[in-house]
């Protein structure tokens, strides 16, 4: 009987559907590898029972008494550096129970790969598991940016906790091999401590059957969120400070009423004090905050917009290929980081607000 190869995908917010916001690009992988004949076991730090979606076995963190904690301290406590062990305990026992979860599955399953999206908190469990079991099963890493990357004038990065750097460039030491997206994070990878030779450039891909134009109606995404006849437009980003948001809310005081423009802002988090008071009574009028909608509607916003800008200092997202992907011009922020905009060709890179202003055509 020909054995059947599976893997162990550490993500702590990988969802179960394509609708799902959290770390869609996980699921995408996982789903694929599934349709493919592959056994993928995705193993999320929370609370949860063994499920099953789309083809994928999910797995949560189990319950496990002071023991086997304990147990798994001792087998793995030569494996931090000890500043790290310097943290609250809540942090640490919640790694714990997380390589303990991650190494059951390991066991159970037989897992021929374990794959850990983000050098830490999952690259450091998935270390800590390989740790505790002593196995040669290989052990990868794909990075997204804010675990390995480095950019203190944003305060970007969790390698700015010189506990976090130690962790993250043990795991890049010791890791199998680690997959980057972009040609900084390779040096940023190397810079940890990886070998060269174990770190592979695998740029964000889009999924052309998902976002293509010519099958998505963009007036659906309209008439759900009332926006009529406005010029649309669309920020794809988190709600952080380092995201540029902020700059979004200046651009749109400058611009008049009657431009009848609305700037459709979608992206994770609670807007802060400083976004609220900035953007005042633009709020609903000129701004529209949706917080995060299903992922399977982003085609639909991406259909609708008339200008998609990513105003992030940092680089842009993969939903600025998303946007390219679909026809729609696109605005980033020169960065020291990756860009996958070409200026002039496949966009246009700005270095400030008003000449997002020039470029967009959108002012008197």
């Amino acid at each position: 009987m020909v054995h059947k190869l599976s893997i162990a995908i550490i993500s702590s917010q990988c969802g179960k559907t394509p609708s799902d916001t959290a770390y869609p690009y996980v699921f995408d992988e996982a789903y694929i590898l599934a349709k493919k004949g592959v056994e993928v076991h995705v193993v999320r730090s929370q609370r949860e029972k063994y499920s099953t979606s789309y083809g994928i076995h999910f797995h949560g963190i189990g319950e496990y008494n002071t023991y086997y904690t304990l147990k798994l301290f001792a087998e793995t406590f030569h494996c931090y550096p000890f500043v790290s062990l310097v943290r609250r305990p809540t942090k640490l026992y919640w790694e714990y129970i997380y390589a303990l979860s991650v190494s059951k599955v390991v066991e159970k399953y037989d897992i021929d790969v374990i794959h850990a999206h983000f050098a830490y908190p999952e690259g450091w469990v998935g270390f800590l598991c390989k740790a505790k079991l002593r196995t040669k099963i290989p052990f990868i890493i794909t990075s997204h940016g804010k675990d390995l990357n480095i950019l203190p004038e944003h305060k970007y990065g969790i390698r700015l906790n010189p506990r976090y750097n130690l962790m993250v460039k043990k795991v890049c030491r010791n890791a199998d091999h680690i997959i980057v997206p972009s040609k900084l994070l390779f040096l940023r990878a190397v810079e940890a401590g990886a070998n060269p030779q174990k770190v592979t450039l695998l740029p964000n891909a889009v999924n052309l059957e998902m976002f293509n134009p010519k099958n998505i109606d963009g007036h659906l995404f309209r008439e759900k969120y009332k926006l009529g006849d406005s010029k649309i437009i669309l920020i794809i980003r988190g709600l952080r400070k380092y995201y540029g948001i902020e700059s979004i809310i200046r651009i749109a005081s400058k611009i008049p009423d009657k431009l009848n423009l609305k700037f459709i802002i979608i992206g994770r988090g609670k807007p802060y004090s400083d976004l609220l008071s900035n953007a005042g009574d633009m709020l609903g009028r000129k701004i529209m905050l949706l917080g995060n909608i299903p992922h399977d509607e982003i085609p639909f916003a991406l259909a609708a917009a008339d200008v998609v800008i990513d105003p992030s200092p940092l680089g842009q997202g993969i939903n600025t290929l998303e946007a390219m992907a679909m026809e729609k011009p696109v605005i980033g922020i020169r960065s020291r980081s990756w860009d996958y905009i070409v200026d002039g060709y496949s966009g246009f890179l700005v270095s400030s607000d008003d000449e997002m202003l020039k470029k967009n055509a959108i002012s008197d």
